[in-house]
């Protein structure tokens, strides 16, 4: 059995703090910088404008992840790991210096290239540290660390920012307060790096030989990709539902404060109580599933819970129940999201797990990225030429894509069920009734 404790001297706990460590700095790195872009883009009176700067620099990479899911398979995965810590160590330390709003696009676009490597080699690494039943549980340690990290991260930002005595460090970089927090974040990526250099994987430590170019190498990820049924089909349902699940995000605060007249901090509850229901799953997940031979089939399952939950929230007025359907929501959420990622770690053969995961996390950036123009201008046109609520109708038509998604993930999965479980195959059509008895046969 392979440990999979966090605070022991495991392979996990080292591939765990070392991510842990480089969520927080990826966290850190993106609240200073939309505040330091809201900043430059006060003397101007575009602070609003300007805040998104560094979230479009951070969503345009998103068609590269395919690519870094390449080099995950063509390099050793723990070095691969490595050169992207040290990486984002040197490129974030330039936002320290950063004066300007095109500095400050082009260095968040170069750090979300490296976060993007990086990510499909650490999905494709978990399986040669953990154990196939203890993969759930993994994955869900993996979650609470990305997601405990995020407000630690604002936290630090607020805290540090708002500190006097820092005046004097920041005067030799670009004199922003909130500009300390770079130098904080690079820490934390030469960490991360240092601590993976103690990881041992069953990844060759020579590259492994390339028998054909990139292209080709693509070329069969995209292959295997689309050929594996299973595959093909949870891939699609998650991606229809990213779609729908975008929007909650999108037009979420505008729901609250201005379709039904909440204060502010009703969107930050209604985030919370999603994120608590994520958290909830992870623990409940982890304790009970350890083979992905049916995953489709709960999967579908799971989008049915939060598509359901969804509609349901959005058909009420009532704050305390919105908050209800959208912890439920959050529970279905994160029961696919970990039963997806471990189902591909599970099932995918080793020296195609970084094309895959990129392959799948390129599709589901682009199907938030679609949710992201689509929902707000879909909600403005109705606003504009119906006479009802655009926000209220959007968000209903997303939570009914997330329930279609579903249903036909759940359907597949059942049929494969009775495929295998069917009277067909099963030892019934075996069972004979014989009431004669044979006088050679002893009683």
């Amino acid at each position: 059995m392979k440990s999979i404790k966090i605070f022991s001297k495991s392979q996990f706990s080292v591939l765990w703090w070392s991510g842990t460590l480089s969520s927080f700095g990826d966290w850190a790195t993106l609240f200073a910088s939309v505040a330091l872009a809201s900043s430059l883009g006060s003397e101007g009176g575009n602070s609003e404008l300007t805040a998104v700067i560094p979230i479009v620099a951070r969503i345009i990479p998103a068609l590269m992840s395919s690519f870094a899911g390449i080099l995950a398979d063509r390099f050793n995965k723990k070095n691969v790991m490595i050169i992207c810590d040290l990486s984002r160590m040197v490129i974030v330390l330039g936002l320290f210096f950063t004066t300007t709003l095109i500095q400050l696009f082009l260095i968040n676009f170069l750090s979300e290239i490296f976060s993007l490597i990086r990510q499909p080699s650490r999905e494709s690494v978990v399986p040669e540290v953990v154990d196939n039943e203890y993969l759930v549980k993994a994955n869900s340690l993996f979650t609470v660390g990305t997601y405990a990290s995020l407000p630690l991260a604002s936290l630090a930002f607020g805290v540090i920012s708002d500190n006097s005595l820092i005046e004097g460090i920041v005067s030799y970089g670009n004199g922003w307060n909130g500009s300390v927090i770079f130098v904080i974040d690079s820490v934390t990526f030469l960490i991360s790096s240092f601590l993976l250099l103690y990881l041992k994987t069953d990844s060759p430590n020579k590259n492994i030989e390339k028998q054909s170019n990139v292209l080709g190498d693509l070329k069969e990820g995209l292959n295997y990709f689309l050929s594996v049924q299973e595959l093909r089909t949870v891939t699609t349902s998650i991606s229809l539902s990213l779609v729908g699940a975008g929007a909650l995000f999108v037009l979420g605060n505008t729901y609250l404060t201005e379709s039904l007249k909440f204060t502010q901090s009703s969107f930050g509850f209604m985030i919370a109580s999603f994120g608590f229901g994520i958290i909830f799953t992870m623990v409940i997940l982890s304790y009970f599933v350890t083979s992905f031979s049916r995953i489709p089939f709960f999967i579908g399952i799971s989008m049915v819970i939060t598509g359901l939950s969804l509609l349901f929230a959005f058909n009420s007025s009532e704050f305390s129940t919105i908050l209800f359907f959208i912890f439920i929501s959050g529970i279905g959420s994160g029961s696919v999201y970990l039963l997806t990622i471990s189902y591909l770690q599970s099932t995918t053969d080793k020296n195609l797990r970084g094309r895959v995961f990129g392959n799948f996390y390129t599709i589901g950036r682009l199907s938030i990225l679609l949710s992201l123009f689509i929902s707000g201008f879909a909600a403005n046109f109705i606003n504009q030429y119906f006479e009802f609520d655009g926000v209220l109708f959007v968000l209903r038509i997303s939570s009914g894509f997330i329930l279609l998604s579903g249903l036909i993930t759940f359907v597949k999965g059942y049929r494969t069920i009775i495929k295998d479980f069917g009277f067909e195959n099963s030892n019934f059509n075996k069972l004979r009734l014989n009431l004669d008895t044979d006088e050679d046969e002893p009683l």
